[in-house]
Parts: C-alpha cells; structure tokens; sequence
C-alpha cells in the first residue's frame, strides 16, 4: 500500500493541471493513466515526421485563467492564429464568417436566392405553428434552407441529437417578418475569444505538463487502470489500481477524477447506466488523417460538413495552423466522422475506412487520390465528455450520477468537454484542495451551468 495526499485518475489536461498546480505548492502527488502516453484527447498523433493535433483543436483566450496558464507554460511558442472555419455544402466551401467573402460568404446566387426566398416563406409558415423545438424556432428566424447549411446539420452530428427533440429557447424577444435577415440566417450561436495555438501542436502542452511533473517529483503510473474504489460515510478510503494482473492499493485524503462521469460513477457503484434516449453516451468519433504530397487547397483550419451526402462531419487542416506540425509543402487532414451520424463505419476496417474517406474528398474536390502518400486512422468510440452543459438539463442519468458524485466529500470530479473547461476544473481544483476550499470547486465548475466556459 502507497499513500500520496493527492490521487489523480486520468492523466488528460485537467489531470495534469492539476498535478502541477499542486506540486508547485508542495504537495505530493500520485496520477494514474490506463494509457501508456499521457495527454488523452489532447495527446500529439505522431507519424513519420508530422506530429498533429489529436482531431480539431483551437485554444483560445476564453477563459482567462487557463489562456495565462497555457501561456506561461510555452511562452513564445503559444502563439496568436486566425482562426477561419468553412461550411462544405455541396462540393463547395462556404464562409461561416462574413469578413471572409462579404454578407454573401461565398454562397452562389441561385444558392443565396432561393435561401432567401425559402427564409420568407418558411417566417410565414412557422409564425403560425407553435414552435415548440430548436428546429421550429430556428427555421421562424433564419428560415429553413439556411438553418441546415450553416448550422443544423453539423449541430446535429456533433451532438447526436435531432433539432426537433430539442426545446425551444426563450422566445420573449419579438421577431418580424425580415428581422435580422441574412445576417440572422448564418448567425454564429457560441461566441470565442482570440485563437493561439502551440508551434508543435496541442500536445506540446502535455509534453510541457509531464516534464515539469517528473522534474517535480510527481509520481506517474502509467499502463494502470483503475479497478475499485473503497468508500464509506460519503468518503474515499483507498484506490485499487491494475497492471497485467499484479494489484496496488492506494490512499490518500482527496482524489481528483478526469474519467468519464459514466466509468467513476460505475466503478463506485453510485450511477445507473444510461436510457436509450441519452444520445450523448453513445457518443464517439472516427479520425481518418491523411497525408498528402501538396498543399492543401483550402486555407481553413477546419470545414464543417452540412451535406446530407456526405459521411464526414468535420475536416481539419494543420497547414493552416501555422507552427510546425506538418513538413513543408505538404499537408494533412483530419476527418471526423461522428458517432452515432457515422455508425455504419464501425464494420468497416481501416482500409475501408479510408478509402471512404478518400472518394468523398475527392467527390467534394478536397484532393486527388494519388497526391495522399499515406493515413492513419484511430478510433475512439467511447469519448463521451458531453458536448454542452445542456446535456446535463436534458438527460436525467448524467445530471443525477454527477449530483451523486458531489456527495463524496473528499473527491473532486473534472471531466469536462474541452481541453480548456477540464484544465480550468483542474486548476480550480488544486486551488480548493489547498484553501480546503471545495465548496469554491462545486460552485465554479459546474458542468450543468453555462458559466464560466460558454454563453447562455
């Protein structure tokens, strides 16, 4: 039995965070990873001589805390980008900004015509219905042709969940037939700071992160998973952790979870298992990389895919980023295909995969076959952290395994979606561990709240 004053499970950005935060106050130290590299999702893909982001990644100056913190741990290599996203619709790029090609974002005018002819009837159509979903109320504002090219579609794919299952927002504001307009139509709903990005990729970060722990005298068990968890009176009493079969027993006075809410909540026996209905645990993600001997031929760090058509849900270009990830004139991509959207590819191999990959980039005159020199693809079917904090209103198995969880005084739960919002709960973790402070934990990093990480 080993005995630390701080258990990390998961060595992913919160984790680690946390982990430094703590050992810069002197305070020992434990983390244990099942993996054997640290990182998690913000982990580098390295292959030959890229070394890229783990999917789409945009580090931005949103919460302050962590921009300082990201900051301060790369210096001059944590540096500003533009950040500029398109919308593939139909073998063309559109422009989810307007600074990039006007009011028009590059829309071909029978495209922009008939969105606007279908944008007035649809606010006369649904001002009469009661718009009791996003999708109704969504179509009354924007009309219905906008709605799924610039954003309905990839909402639903990233998320899993179908616009008219979705409640309808505060409906007080009053809106007129040509309110808002164009304008209104391709409307952004969640607002971003500045974008930086690391010169070697986001997982420079972690590399950063596990020399400074290791230097520190932080204790890394990697390749150990976490079997049990012993608990009494609404307290942790010891860990039991796993490698090729030979068992360790862990104590400590307080434990710091980055593991899903779903995996801890059953390992301590105090969660249920999901509903059918909650799409979000069935969340996942397939990630084709493709290597290619050229440019690439968009200058966008990332596409989102509305066509109906079309299996991919999101494209990330590195070469946009700037920095050093990919070799000079070449490129690579990233496609996302996401789970459940993508579910028939789950019987497919890896080659399957990527031929796939292949003809729909092509069909979207993305690339040419042969200029694609190789491809990884990696699969991560169970990469649940839920995609909003409306998860946690809408579907009551999350809300009530992490209202479960609050009740465990010494553990301090930080699974969040993004690399920023789970760093920010590890940094504010460590700060309440040291102040003895976790009522200041519960009441920052609310994962059901749209504070301090996105906007209502």
């Amino acid at each position: 039995m080993k005995n630390s004053e701080v258990i990390i499970f998961g060595a992913e950005p919160g984790g680690l965070a946390c982990a430094y935060e703590l050992l810069k106050q002197g305070i020992k130290v434990t983390i244990v990873e099942k993996e054997e590299q640290v990182g998690g999702l913000m982990k580098s893909v390295n292959f030959k001589d890229y070394s890229v982001d783990y999917g789409f990644k945009n580090l931005d100056d949103g919460i302050p805390e962590v921009h300082h913190f990201w900051k301060e741990l790369l210096k001059k290599d944590y540096t500003p980008i533009e950040l500029r996203t398109g919308i593939l619709y139909q073998g063309r790029i559109l422009e989810l900004d307007k600074k990039h090609k006007g009011l028009r974002r590059g829309m071909p005018y029978p495209l922009l015509l008939n969105s606007v002819v279908d944008m007035v009837v649809s606010k006369l159509r649904y001002r009469r219905t009661k718009r009791d979903s996003l999708a109704t109320y969504t179509y009354e504002r924007r009309g219905e042709k906008f709605t799924k090219i610039f954003t309905q579609e990839y909402s639903e794919r990233s998320r899993g969940s179908s616009w008219s299952k979705l409640p309808a927002p505060n409906q007080d504001k009053k809106n007129t037939l040509f309110s808002g307009f164009l304008s209104d139509a391709v409307k952004e709903t969640s607002k971003m700071g500045n974008s930086f990005h690391p010169r070697r990729g986001s997982g420079q970060i972690i590399e950063v992160l596990e020399s400074k722990i290791r230097n520190m005298g932080g204790a890394l068990y990697l390749n150990h998973k976490v079997t049990s968890i012993t608990f009494e009176n609404e307290e942790i009493k010891g860990i039991t952790i796993n490698k090729e079969g030979e068992e360790t027993v862990l104590k400590s006075s307080n434990y710091v979870s980055s593991l899903p809410l779903q995996l801890i909540s059953s390992i301590m026996g105090v969660g249920r298992p999901p509903l059918k209905s909650e799409l979000s645990f069935q969340r996942g993600v397939i990630m084709v990389y493709l290597f290619l001997n050229v440019p690439a031929k968009f200058p966008h760090n990332s596409l989102r895919v509305s066509c109906p058509d079309t299996t991919i849900s999101r494209i990330t270009n590195y070469a946009a980023f700037g920095g050093e990830m990919i070799p000079e004139g070449t490129s690579c991509l990233c496609l996302e295909y996401f789970i459940p959207h993508s579910k028939a590819l789950l019987d497919l191999n890896d080659k399957q995969i990527k031929e796939l990959a292949l003809s729909e980039c092509e069909n979207s005159n993305l690339l040419s076959r042969e200029e694609c020199i190789d491809y990884k693809v990696i699969r991560n079917l169970h990469a649940d952290s839920a995609q909003s904090w409306e998860d946690y209103q809408y579907e009551s198995t999350r809300k009530r395994n992490y209202e479960s969880l609050l009740k465990i005084r010494n553990l301090y739960q930080i699974s969040r979606t993004g690399a920023d919002k789970s760093t920010y709960a590890g940094i504010m973790a460590a700060k309440s561990i040291v102040e003895n402070n976790k009522e200041m934990f519960e009441v920052k990093t609310r994962p059901d709240q749209p504070s301090p990480w996105e906007n209502s």
